[in-house]
């Protein structure tokens, strides 16, 4: 094993070769034997542990005489590994992989399994992403932090996501009704301006003042005006923050509602810590209110609490058997935690409870579906059609199922439904994509069916620009389309604006991931001069 005297070996005969040949006169067959030797010399060196020696053999086989040379780029992406430089060692898989889809295209193309197998299994790509992604979600995380403070910004949800969360309570139509009943937002603020302005205002007309800023953030949410009700209800609450004696000057039960409120947009933009202090100070000031409890525990499954979250829809039900926003809410949870036996057990209570909830009836067809019962899932979305027929999400969820029976025709035109009853819902917009991009095209309309697909997805984007999966659909879409690099690095940028709207580093996951994966890909063409990952 005299790894460093073969090593020492092979650069006498490069020394040999060198010193007889002019560097313009050698020929092909020279140049193969003088890869050979560099290659054996940087084998010995990679078991004599010399990977620096090792590694800069390798780069001069690749970016002198063979960049396609499988056995250098091996070599260094096991070096680059053991050096822990993970970004880099993918970059070689990457590469790669390229050349192995440049070598066998013709067979690719026709969908037949190449004779050889990859030179580095997908596993691997895997095994490196994982380790590149927790560094990148640090660094892209402080960016997006940096830049939302520097600008001020404040990243609502989209309206149709609000709307929906807002209408998962049950508490849903009695707040319309009172929001209705109270009037508009002119109306209202005529009724503010009217009261006194005094330089020291006497702490009724405070409490007026707060009541009134509590009618119109609910009105303002009743117009589907969220930004404006999160600064009216924030209004308020400076109001009266840390004036507990306000209780009792407020009309009715005003001053919980207002707190209650304020929990619910501090939720909206993951300030955790403020929604769970002003939701345990509802709790407090009324203890058998069982849906601040499931609203607390919505904020600990987002802050990634879920036994903290199991806890609280516990007290909540024990607190009222029949919470069915408790048992709705913590069946999301069971899913999430893909615990789909408890989850049902709780959605068919809800159901049983009230047999016309329409969304307890559509997320147990999801996970009957997931179950692999079928009929048992359609009976569910029938009975949700029975009591909505114009529901949007219940066009959604009949399409999600027929796209499970690969009926992905029928699934579109499911999901084009939705679209026509609720524009801004953008889950049917991607599932109408996906359904076109899994449905065998006829000859010749690939390209026709792919644009299509694409204008579902740009819309998806544009109608709710927080939404991730879209991003993602669209991201890999566009790569697979990518005539040169440029293209490819248009699909970056994408990705960019994509986690430019991410509020936490659990968001950004599955999109930092596609990023990282995107950028290795096109270092990797780059290195090897390729312009395209086309294999046409």
């Amino acid at each position: 094993k005299q790894f460093l005297e073969a090593a020492e070996a092979f650069t006498e005969a490069l020394t040999m070769i060198y010193g007889q040949t002019e560097p313009d006169s050698v020929s092909t067959s020279l140049n193969k034997q003088i890869v050979t030797l560099i290659n054996n010399r940087s084998a010995m060196y990679e078991k004599a542990s010399l990977p620096e020696l090792a590694l800069e053999d390798c780069n001069k086989i690749l970016d002198v005489y063979d960049k396609t040379h499988v056995k250098a780029r091996t070599r260094k992406l096991r070096i680059l590994e053991s050096n822990h430089d993970y970004y880099q060692a993918l970059v070689e898989v990457c590469a790669l992989q390229l050349l192995y889809m440049q070598q066998n295209r013709d067979q690719l193309r026709l969908g037949i399994q190449p004779a050889t197998p990859p030179p580095v299994p997908q596993s691997k790509l895997e095994e490196l992403l994982q380790k590149v992604l927790p560094e990148r979600l640090d660094e892209l995380a402080a960016v997006v932090n940096s830049k939302n403070q520097k600008q001020g910004a404040v990243i609502l949800p989209s309206d149709y996501t609000l709307t929906q969360l807002l209408k998962s309570y049950t508490g849903y139509n009695a707040w319309m009704a009172k929001a209705a009943r109270d009037g508009s937002v002119d109306k209202l603020q005529k009724e503010l301006e009217a009261l006194p302005k005094e330089a020291v205002p006497d702490p009724a007309t405070v409490a007026a003042r707060a009541s009134l800023l509590l009618k119109i953030g609910r009105r303002y949410a009743y117009d589907g005006k969220f930004s404006d009700s999160r600064n009216t209800f924030l209004q308020g609450y400076e109001l009266v923050k840390g004036k507990p004696d306000m209780k009792k000057l407020m009309k009715d039960d005003d001053y919980v509602r207002l707190l209650e409120w304020v929990g619910m947009v501090k939720h909206w933009i993951y300030d955790l810590d403020g929604a769970t202090a002003l939701y345990q100070e509802c709790s407090e000031l009324e203890p058998i209110n069982a849906e601040l409890l499931v609203k607390k525990a919505g904020v600990a499954m987002d802050a990634g609490k879920h036994d903290i979250a199991l806890k609280l829809f516990d007290k909540a039900l024990i607190m009222d058997p029949d919470a069915v926003d408790a048992l709705l809410h913590r069946a999301n949870l069971r899913m999430l935690q893909a615990n789909v036996v408890d989850a049902q057990v709780d959605l068919e209570k809800c159901v049983k409870l009230r047999p016309n909830h329409v969304l307890a009836h559509l997320r147990l067809a999801a996970v009957l579906t997931s179950r692999n019962d079928p009929l048992g899932a359609k009976s569910h979305l029938d009975k949700a059609a029975r009591v909505d027929p114009d529901s949007s999400e219940v066009h959604s969820y009949k399409g999600e199922l027929l796209f499970t029976q690969n009926e992905f025709m029928e699934a579109k035109e499911h999901f084009e439904k939705a679209i026509q009853l609720e524009p801004k819902n953008p889950t049917p917009y991607v599932n109408a994509a996906l359904a076109l991009l899994n449905s065998p095209p006829e000859p010749g309309k690939q390209l026709e069916v792919a644009q299509e697909a694409l204008r579902f997805l740009e819309k998806a984007v544009e109608v709710d620009p927080q939404f991730q999966a879209a991003y993602i659909q669209l991201g890999q879409l566009k790569l697979g389309m990518a005539q040169d690099l440029s293209s490819a690095r248009d699909v970056l940028a994408l990705y960019e604006k994509g986690l430019s709207y991410c509020r936490t580093k659990d968001e950004m996951r599955d999109l930092c991931s596609m990023k990282v994966l995107t950028q290795a890909q096109v270092d990797a063409a780059t290195s090897l001069k390729m312009e395209t990952f086309s294999l046409q």
